[in-house]
């Protein structure tokens, strides 16, 4: 599960739909926290706004009883009277400096408190702002209340009547969505507003996303080999310019690839053309040094004419190999694959080579243990492959030893083929340039032998079919060159 949520989020539209989700739910309980405290704050404020005057009236009721001071039977028989009817109210006397000297809450809590004269004179105030919190006597926590100015005792003491309006410091929320219609229309309103503004950023995320989906859809087909990948540039913004910079840098590469695959063919023509001159006369000479050979006398004219054939094969090789080079056209013509049996290719080009190996005393061979199976490939361009190996095998191969084709399976889907010799073999930091065009190993330039396009035509062949040689060669014990096709589905 993790591995695919990874992978989702690696997509631009995946990031964007995440960012703007984490943001949206940092904005919504933001606004929660918010709402919660306006609501709370909106409650303590219309209970302030609407019992502001209670402390005044309860100091007409309370105006005899206190005169009398501030505890006595008058005193207690009317706060038992008030509390009666309001039994959420707490009545407080404070002295002229905000503190309190007369307390008729249970247990006469909070004698000697201060309460902020400050907030008392910011009530009394002809327009305060609501809600005015002071610090409750009786609680740590502040509460909105209600104050009069009073008289008390015989002394006629200036003071306050100090009224706590809620029994509660906290306004309860659940309590607000369980009997408030105004409440919970506004909180359904506003999670209608939060899914609503969800799927429209989604919607419009997605259409901003979908050009870059598209974008990026073009430039990974064209660096797949499809040139003629454009993007629609008709908006005029930030994708739009970039596209159209894309669309002409991908209108640049194709009239630099189409150029060079027009010099490629004209030298792919020009290698055709040259090769097939060289083999005409290359033939004939070769032909008349035959002749030559078969009727000279002479230790000496033998020995000359065994150069000079030497050296016309080794032209006519050449020629053969520019030959097949330019008219295989491995990187432009189209794969024909079909369903062709590996041993009977082998067998046939182990027959084409025999006279040759022979001549040379080398033992060439097929090792099968595939019997009949059948690959699904291009049988041409395998045959090119195939035989080029061969002939490097017997080129680094001495007299006395021996070129093996072995041919097995690899899995049930795939055949393995390798091409061993016992010859001079390669170092290995050789190995990584054997495959390169006109490379020539160091023991090779020793003998005079090569060209360096066997291994490389050989590549080529291979990268069409998605496959790849595998070296595995020390000097002076040979090589073994492997490669694997596809078994052909009945």
């Amino acid at each position: 599960m993790w591995p695919l949520l990874r992978s989702a989020y690696r997509s631009l539209y995946a990031r964007i739909v995440f960012i703007y989700l984490a943001s949206m739910l940092a904005l919504s309980a933001a606004t929660a926290l918010i709402a919660v405290d306006q609501f709370d704050q909106l409650g303590r404020e219309w209970l302030q706004r609407s019992q502001i005057h209670m402390a005044r009236q309860l100091a007409r009721t309370l105006r005899e009883p206190l005169g009398q001071g501030l505890d006595n039977d008058r005193v207690r028989t009317a706060i038992h009277q008030i509390m009666t009817i309001n039994p959420s109210l707490s009545l407080y006397v404070l002295d002229d400096d905000g503190r309190v000297v007369g307390a008729y809450s249970e247990g006469a809590c909070g004698l000697g408190k201060q309460v902020d004269r400050g907030a008392i004179d910011e009530l009394l105030s002809e327009m305060p702002m609501l809600p005015v919190y002071a610090d409750m006597p009786c609680q740590d926590d502040e509460g909105v209340f209600s104050v009069a100015p009073v008289t008390f005792g015989p002394e006629a003491s200036r003071g306050y009547l100090f009224v706590r309006l809620e029994t509660n410091t906290q306004v309860s929320m659940a309590n607000i969505w369980q009997t408030s219609g105004i409440t919970r229309t506004l909180l359904i309103a506003t999670g209608v507003a939060l899914l609503l503004t969800l799927v429209v950023g989604l919607a419009l995320f997605a259409l901003l996303t979908r050009r870059f989906t598209r974008m990026t859809r073009a430039v990974r087909h064209f660096a797949r080999g499809d040139y003629r990948q454009r993007v629609p540039d008709r908006i005029d913004d930030e994708i739009g310019r970039v596209g159209r910079a894309f669309n002409e840098m991908a209108a640049t590469i194709e009239a630099q690839v189409e150029a060079l695959r027009d010099n490629d063919r004209q030298r792919r023509d020009l290698v055709a053309n040259l090769s097939h001159e060289f083999r005409t006369p290359l033939t004939s000479l070769s032909g008349y040094t035959r002749q030559l050979l078969r009727t000279a006398s002479a230790a000496d004219s033998r020995e000359n004419l065994e150069a000079i054939r030497l050296n016309v094969d080794r032209l006519t090789r050449l020629a053969a190999q520019l030959s097949q080079m330019s008219h295989a056209n491995i990187a432009d013509r189209p794969l024909t694959l079909e369903s062709f049996s590996f041993a009977e290719l082998a067998n046939d080009i182990v027959t084409k080579f025999r006279p040759r190996a022979e001549e040379n005393g080398i033992i060439l061979t097929v090792e099968n243990e595939a019997d009949m199976a059948q690959v699904a490939a291009d049988v041409e361009l395998i045959d090119h492959a195939l035989t080029n190996l061969v002939d490097n095998a017997l080129f680094a191969t001495n007299a006395g030893g021996q070129v093996t084709i072995r041919i097995l399976y690899l899995d049930a889907d795939t055949l393995k083929i390798g091409v061993r010799d016992t010859g001079i073999g390669m170092k290995p930091e050789e190995l990584a340039l054997v495959c390169q065009r006109f490379y020539r190993t160091a023991l090779g330039r020793e003998r005079g032998d090569g060209t360096g396009l066997g291994l490389a035509i050989v590549s080529d062949v291979l990268k069409r079919h998605d496959s790849k040689l595998t070296l595995e060669s020390k000097p002076g014990r040979g090589s073994c060159i492997w490669f694997t096709l596809p078994l052909a589905k009945p």
